[in-house]
């Protein structure tokens, strides 16, 4: 059994020990049930007008039985300093912007409180952009997902965007994250029913303590505890959909 995972950098390869990552521990909780063996593929998709046929290419490609669509909210809630240079300043900011994306993507830099410190203070007196906004997600999202349902005998899975940087923020600034995050989860949860496909996710804000102990040393991405406990929801939906195709039901 193949799951073909379009997912977060959650899951890119040395985010997490061997064997801890959501996807290996939702392959697991099937296999456990039911001794097959389980490979998942994963892809990071990134919400661009050409994504559908990114995603038109994996699916003959790797030729799934199951597909996990996940919406990511750093492409729509995280607030770029750089991104912001290089769309104000056009050529100069595009330089000076890739100094700070190179910066923001050193693993042990971005887990130094300082650097997360410096960070959160250039976008009070900067400001940032974000990559896409709210609907642009949802409209790339459900395109997605029409297409791999196109393929005949594939299940599909959607899971919704969740909370990650709220606990940093100021209170209005969070507020206003939390409603656009409510905005894409909402949108692909009433177009996951209108296609009858199962969907997951976050539909309380946890407390401001609840996403800091979530979150891993870069404040960003899952800790493993969370990825444990994500990874396991995920693994039983997907559980019930094996069953399905297979035509049993659940013992």
């Amino acid at each position: 059994m193949r799951i073909l995972r379009l997912a977060t950098s959650d899951e890119a390869p040395g985010r997490h020990s061997p064997g801890e990552s959501a996807a290996d521990v939702a392959a697991r909780v099937i296999e456990t049930a039911t001794g097959e063996t389980i490979e998942s593929v994963t892809r990071s998709p990134w919400p661009a007008p050409g994504l559908p046929d990114l995603v038109d290419k994996w699916m003959r490609q790797y030729e799934p039985d199951m597909v996990l669509l996940k919406a990511n909210s750093f492409w729509f809630n995280y607030l770029s300093v750089p991104l912001m240079l290089e769309r104000k300043l056009g050529p100069v900011g595009k330089r000076l912007g890739r100094v700070g994306v190179r910066a923001g993507e050193t693993p042990w830099l971005t887990r130094m409180a300082a650097f997360r410190a410096t960070r959160r203070m250039l976008v009070r007196v900067l400001g940032g952009a974000t990559y896409f906004t709210p609907q642009e997600v949802v409209t790339s999202m459900e395109e997605c997902a029409r297409r791999i349902l196109a393929y005949e005998g594939v299940a599909l899975m959607i899971e919704g965007p969740h909370s990650r940087m709220n606990h940093e923020l100021p209170r209005k600034a969070a507020i206003a994250h939390e409603k656009r995050r409510l905005h894409v989860h909402n949108s692909l949860k009433r177009f996951a029913a209108e296609v009858h496909v199962p969907f997951i996710g976050q539909e309380v804000l946890p407390t401001r303590e609840e996403i800091a102990a979530s979150v891993g040393e870069d404040h960003l991405h899952l800790g493993a505890a969370a990825a444990r406990k994500i990874g396991e929801e995920e693994g039983e939906i997907l559980l019930a959909m094996w069953r399905e195709l297979q035509g049993d039901s659940p013992s």
